[in-house]
């Protein structure tokens, strides 16, 4: 059994989780990091991402996050996200769809365009919630 730590969700509403977990994983805009205990103190953005909490054993716990921040410090480490999204309420066939109208808006928008950076958000929470979706159920 690996070593956990204190881990806390919090999100506008409320805390949705806090307790000890033995890793962590999400995305930042550098990409994809993991967090184990006695992990080097950090701080970083969250770019819209599956947050994956590994608690006791093999038990492991999703979110999709619409960014945020995460910390990592003297030992604890806590994720603000600003929306949290439960992997099971994410419809395969709407995700796909999602990412698919995301990537062809993004597809036809200049990056110099000021809707550029909704775009390019848009997809990566599409792509986020797609991912949950292959997750959490298998194939219809």
């Amino acid at each position: 059994m690996a070593e956990s730590f204190p881990f806390k969700l919090i999100t506008p509403t409320g805390v949705l989780m806090d307790q000890p977990v033995e890793e962590v994983t999400a995305r930042s805009s550098l990409g994809q990091f993991g967090v184990l205990a006695h992990h080097i103190d950090f701080i970083t953005s969250l770019i819209p991402c599956v947050l994956r909490v590994k608690t006791d054993g093999d038990r492991e716990a999703g979110y999709v996050v619409m960014g945020g921040l995460a910390a990592f410090q003297s030992g604890e480490m806590t994720v603000l996200a600003p929306e949290v999204e439960s992997p099971d309420k994410v419809d395969r066939a709407a995700a796909a769809d999602q990412a698919k109208a995301a990537e062809e808006r993004l597809g036809q928008t200049s990056a110099y365009s000021p809707e550029y950076p909704k775009a390019a958000y848009d997809l990566e929470v599409a792509r986020a919630r797609q991912e949950a979706a292959e997750l959490k159920r298998p194939a219809d």
